[in-house]
């Protein structure tokens, strides 16, 4: 059975708020860390969460690189999930639409289901209005691209004390 949009963002939000529990996280911080530090706990994560229909670094069609490929985070069943992390110390842009076009575009030129996940840990998130800036899609170059809707799942810190974590999605259909 073919892997929904839906499984990968309950995936991702028990994960999300794992990393935000003490009891799970105990001496580590992994709610400071980045997307580099976290890749490969993210990758155990789903592959015991998903199975063997999980392929990590999956390559995919790049425009504008200099190879034209690139490589998508995760690759479940036919879901292609990118994966974005904002460090509590980082700057905002970090999970911005601009920032991200790489990621934008490789999920557009998926055929198939498409999520970009973003995890910000910081105190500062983004409004659903400043996440819409993901419907203005980066060009592909020249050529005539076939290009595939995307889903963008913005994890969050709501407030502080008491904790309270929150997220949203978003479909961008792109013409």
């Amino acid at each position: 059975m073919a892997v929904t949009v839906k499984e990968v963002i309950e995936a991702f939000d028990l994960l999300f708020d794992s990393l935000h529990r003490k009891e799970f996280t105990k001496t580590l911080r992994l709610n400071e860390w980045g997307e580099q530090e976290l890749l490969p706990l993210v990758r155990t994560f789903l592959l015991g969460y998903f199975g063997e229909s999980l392929v990590p670094e999956a390559k995919t069609r790049l425009p504008g690189s200099l190879s034209g490929d690139g490589y998508i985070d995760f690759l479940i069943d036919n879901t292609a999930v990118e994966f974005v992390v904002r460090k509590p110390s980082a700057a905002r842009s970090n999970v911005s639409a601009s920032v991200n076009s790489t990621e934008v575009k490789k999920l557009m030129k998926h055929d198939g289901l498409a999520v970009l996940v973003l995890f910000d840990f910081s105190k500062t998130p983004y409004t659903e209005k400043q996440i819409e800036r993901f419907r203005d899609w980066p060009s592909l170059g020249k050529g005539n691209y076939t290009k595939s809707p995307f889903n963008v799942v913005y994890f969050y810190l709501k407030k502080k004390r008491p904790k309270t974590l929150g997220y949203f999605t978003k479909n961008i259909r792109v013409g």
